[in-house]
């Protein structure tokens, strides 16, 4: 399967997903077609990414001015202290709105890249390239960015859009077989609420999609996910009303996920599908949904 591209319309916050294997090494001119000016780089990360992804991703950017940043992997590095660590490396490097930061990794380091990305400087050049196939399909898209707090996840935070987000599904070669079931929830997720030919799709081919047997069809469940997640976002960028339906399951996920302290012991796509099953049994329960 070639180079996908879904473009996500939101007048002068567009930005294209490009979605294509090993479209790592093209990283550096991809960012160049969309931020000419940008002359910095600095590329988040953590501990979990492999390195030959970091080697490809900086030998493709034809810069001196290029810097890694790694972080400790999970929930626990999403916090105001390593808001405010993103914030002094790019002081230190002088880096300016021109410039661009890079988050490598999961929705964690998305996240949280993407926040202090929106307020450095009021704003710098950010783009997403997501490894975890939960963010490949739902986090690293829409421009939700934020950190966790005493007061629960998410609770400070904005909407930023990336300039870019470059998705390559070989690096989901290197997750645990958990991680890949954990994105999968975000996949059904999609067909459940808008889509239900995507659904009778997935009965077939869920198998291959969750142990990656078929790159191909892989790659069709992430543009399928991401076109469903940009039609809803360019309808209601800020989440006032319609874009509510992406937190399906999310209200139970994120209260799970408190009792468990944001621990690995309940990851964010088990706590959604866990979600997902309680809401829905709720809502026959209610007679707001029919089976």
């Amino acid at each position: 399967m070639k180079k996908i591209t879904i473009k996500v319309n939101l007048n002068n916050n567009s930005y294209p997903i490009v979605i294509g294997k090993n479209i790592l090494k093209n990283t550096g001119p991809e960012i160049k077609r969309i931020v000419p000016k940008a002359n910095k780089f600095l590329l988040i990360t953590d501990k979990n990414i492999p390195k030959s992804y970091i080697r490809s991703i900086l030998s493709s950017i034809k810069s001196k001015n290029k810097y890694v940043f790694t972080l400790s992997a999970g929930e626990k590095s999403k916090n105001m202290n390593f808001t405010n660590l993103i914030l002094k490396k790019l002081f230190k490097y002088n880096f300016n709105r021109d410039d661009c930061v890079i988050a490598l990794g999961g929705g964690v380091i998305g996240d949280l890249s993407g926040f202090a990305s929106s307020i450095f400087k009021r704003g710098v050049n950010f783009v997403q390239i997501p490894t975890t196939l939960l963010a490949q399909v739902d986090s690293s898209i829409g421009g939700k960015t934020g950190i966790n707090s005493s007061e629960g996840k998410n609770m400070i935070g904005t909407f930023y859009q990336p300039k870019l987000v470059l998705i390559d599904p070989i690096t989901l070669k290197s997750l645990p077989h958990r991680h890949l079931i954990a994105g999968y929830a975000e996949i059904l997720k999609y067909a459940l609420i808008m889509n239900t030919k995507f659904f009778s799709w997935l009965e077939k081919n869920s198998h291959s999609i969750i142990n990656l047997t078929d790159i191909n069809l892989v790659m069709h469940a992430i543009k399928e996910s991401c076109k469903s997640k940009a039609i809803v976002v360019q309808k209601d960028e800020k989440e006032k009303n319609l874009r509510a339906i992406l937190n399906f399951g999310h209200t139970f996920a994120h209260a799970f996920e408190a009792v468990k302290k944001y621990s690995n012991d309940l990851i964010h796509g088990e706590a959604v599908l866990y979600g997902m099953m309680i809401a829905s049994s709720l809502s026959v329960k209610m007679k707001m949904l029919n089976i």
